[in-house]
């Protein structure tokens, strides 16, 4: 996704959307290129000061990822007070997909955040090994695949 898209996005992830959670499992699917699930997942006990650590991984190694303190209070906060992100954060990312007037690849919604985490790390001068640790990818090859577009995994 490009720049004015994101923005899009999130307007109408701060602004019209009815779920309490999504606009916060958004921002860290983007920001530290985790799977849905990964996000959707985490309590506050998976945060510690400006990094998350993901336990429910697919490939069940658990992975730490540097956060932006901004990030860190707004996660810490939310949670605090609502112990969890709950499960059903995916259908009103759609919902908010579709009133952004965006046209993902069949099948990607979910993951589309983790595509743009990884294309823009790489843009803006990152190492395709450190995106490798990132992600959690086992061989540099699926790394590769998430540089590619149309969307492929």
């Amino acid at each position: 996704m490009e720049h004015h898209e994101i923005q899009k996005l999130f307007q109408e992830l701060s602004e019209g959307c009815d779920n309490p959670h999504v606009y916060l499992v958004a921002r860290i699917s983007l920001e530290t290129g985790a799977r849905w699930s990964e996000a959707e997942g985490l309590t506050l006990n998976h945060f510690k000061r400006y990094r998350v650590t993901f336990v429910n991984t697919k490939s069940g190694r658990k992975r730490t990822v540097p956060i932006s303190q901004e990030l860190h209070q707004a996660i810490t906060e939310h949670l605090k007070e609502w112990g969890s992100f709950g499960t059903s954060t995916i259908s009103a990312f759609r919902r908010a997909v579709r009133r952004a007037g965006l046209t993902l690849p069949k099948g990607q919604c979910a993951h589309i955040l983790r595509h743009t985490f990884a294309s823009h790390f790489m843009t803006n001068g990152g190492n395709i090994l450190t995106l490798q640790r990132i992600l959690g990818h086992a061989s540099i090859s699926m790394t590769m695949r998430y540089l590619t577009y149309p969307l492929t995994t």
